[in-house]
């Protein structure tokens, strides 16, 4: 939890720089799902055949992280 305040705290610092407004709005469920749909994207993969993964994005083949869950 430490890390996503601080990582909250820098976006929060990056758009005061950039002068957006910052806000919430809790009940846009749709642009919740958009921004951690589009966070997740780069990191996606289909598994093959033959036991592989292969990454969405870019065509290569990629490996799960033993400590992931």
């Amino acid at each position: 939890m430490k890390r996503a305040r601080d990582i909250r705290d820098q976006l929060e610092g990056l758009m005061e720089r950039v002068e957006i407004e910052v806000c919430s709005n809790a009940s846009d469920l749709h642009a919740i799902k958009k921004a951690i749909t589009s966070g997740f994207f780069h990191h996606s993969a289909w598994l093959q055949k033959n036991g592989s993964y292969r990454a969405v994005k870019n065509p290569e083949t990629v490996f799960i992280h033993p400590s992931s869950g």
